[in-house]
């Protein structure tokens, strides 16, 4: 089940006003939010896959040698649909592969340098019932997710299930309003 709204209600979990920056205290910054390559308030006629994209800055120093994942879905839903970063504390500095040779596998970005914005980029299925869906973001610690960057798009990589799952980890109702990163509204 989603957290579909009316109309009306819409202005109160919208996405980012132009300019402004999603965070997520202590982990990542997103901004430059676009639905299928406009905003990240669209309207569509009726329910389907859309292209997400987005910049993203990680910058997590306390986050150790932990492998840190941003992870995107619908409010509501049981589940995150997409990791889309993968990686040590900071973003940027080209891919590499973390965890070599073990079960937990995967390609991350592992940046010894000051944290870069990167752009990455997923697709979100949305249901056919009209109403108002917010697209939002958070972390995850589950050593594997994918890396949605141009160049790590470029090699095929799994949707690795449990990091999906991290989507309630610490937040029995997912994330919440502060986690909005967009919004998509199906009209008839």
């Amino acid at each position: 089940m989603t957290d579909k709204m009316s109309h009306s209600d819409v202005h109160r979990t919208t996405a980012l006003t132009p300019g402004a920056e999603m965070v997520e205290p202590s982990r990542f910054r997103i901004r430059n939010v676009k639905i299928d390559g406009r905003g990240d308030v669209v309207k569509v006629r009726g329910g389907g896959s859309y292209q997400l994209s987005f910049d993203v800055l990680h910058d997590c120093s306390g986050c150790g040698n932990a492998i840190n994942q941003v992870i995107v879905g619908l409010a509501g839903q049981d589940r995150a649909q997409a990791s889309v970063w993968n990686g040590k504390q900071r973003s940027g500095g080209g891919l590499k592969v973390v965890n070599a040779g073990t079960d937990v596998e995967a390609l991350a970005e592992d940046n010894p340098g000051p944290a870069e914005w990167v752009n990455v980029s997923c697709d979100l299925v949305v249901p056919d019932e009209l109403g108002v869906y917010s697209v939002r973001a958070r972390y995850a610690q589950a050593y594997q997710g994918r890396l949605m960057t141009a160049e790590g798009r470029a090699i095929p990589q799994p949707e690795y299930q449990d990091v999906l799952g991290w989507w309630k980890v610490d937040r029995p109702d997912g994330p919440g309003p502060e986690s909005t990163i967009g919004t998509i509204i199906v009209e008839a």
